[in-house]
């Protein structure tokens, strides 16, 4: 993973010899150190304040600017930089100093975000081949002892791949994705999972966006978003050397939870199972072999056994609040 670092960053000489870069380029007259976090560090120019990326991973934040159409769809909802250097991937980012603190992004900013984009024609179809490939390429390669996947609803869409941090403002993606998974579009169920606004979020998105079909565990819905939330976390943490007690506990609790969805899908055998035997019984009575009144009461029964099995498997199926 090619690194990017000059020293000479917190001297204002550095920023005074205006290398190549985008959008608005700051008159610095002192630098000062304000924080580090996993993508790097910030910086106070006076004016205005720059997030610097020692190891950047693309270029998510300075595409949402640069890309014109892209940007008139969400600028209305996240706090997004002015200026920059992005050659080839983000390396330091620009943000006005007064929109820097701002208030997490609630649900229902979430859901009209993605109307927005799901209206401008950013948003892609049910792509869960794609997804449950991602999930078992970073299963694979951290060696862990889940393995999950899931079918999804139709009205499981996805949206462009947008990091979401510290209030509503874009950040880089994480170093452990760029090396395992990168994805252009991810489900918006994710990003309601991911920022915790679930409720406001169902409350607001179409209703096609956030019915049961989508939701419950059947179809992968928040419970599968939760594990890839979880997983990807616990990717973060490895590579960085973390530890972090609740990815722990949750995913040694993943096998748990998937022994309940083997009994939902085993009690949904049952259906396929009813299916042969009413078309038996239809084949046996048209050649003759059983009366119409047996073939009546026997196709009956049948039918009362697939609807046991369908009741079954609702019953058993896990609420996705457990997961």
């Amino acid at each position: 993973m090619p690194k990017w670092w000059d020293e000479e960053i917190f001297t204002t000489e550095w920023w005074h010899k205006k290398t190549k870069h985008w959008g608005f380029w700051p008159d610095v007259q002192n630098v000062s150190l304000i924080s580090e976090d996993k993508h790097g560090f910030w910086l106070d120019l006076g004016d205005v304040y720059a997030q610097v990326i020692p190891i950047p991973t693309g270029k998510h934040c300075s595409r949402l600017v640069r890309n014109e159409k892209l940007n008139k769809v969400i600028k209305a909802y996240l706090l997004l930089p002015i200026g920059g250097i992005s050659d080839p991937d983000d390396r330091l980012l620009i943000f006005p100093k007064h929109e820097i603190e701002s208030a997490p992004m609630d649900g229902a900013k979430l859901a009209r975000m993605h109307h927005s984009l799901i209206d401008s024609g950013f948003s892609t179809p049910n792509d869960e081949r794609g997804w449950n490939e991602r999930l078992k390429i970073v299963e694979d390669r951290l060696k862990t002892n889940t393995l999950w996947r899931a079918p999804h609803s139709k009205g499981t869409i996805g949206v462009p791949r947008i990091n979401i941090e510290n209030g509503n403002r874009p950040s880089p993606i994480p170093l452990s994705e760029k090396l395992l998974c990168e994805s252009e579009h991810l489900p918006a169920l994710r990003d309601a999972v991911h920022l915790d606004v679930l409720s406001e979020w169902i409350d607001t998105i179409d209703h096609q966006y956030s019915s049961n079909a989508v939701l419950r565990v059947a179809t992968g819905g928040i419970a599968h978003m939760r594990y890839d939330v979880m997983l990807m976390r616990h990717a973060e943490n490895v590579a960085f050397g973390l530890d972090d007690k609740e990815v722990s506990q949750y995913l040694s609790k993943v096998d748990r939870y998937q022994a309940k969805l083997g009994i939902m899908r085993l009690m949904k055998m049952g259906i396929p199972f009813v299916l042969v035997c009413l078309f038996a019984d239809l084949m046996l009575y048209t050649i003759g072999e059983i009366s119409r009144s047996s073939a009546i009461s026997s196709g009956l029964i049948f039918l009362g056994l697939g609807l046991l099995s369908y009741i079954a498997y609702r019953w058993f199926e896990p609420d996705w609040r457990q997961a």
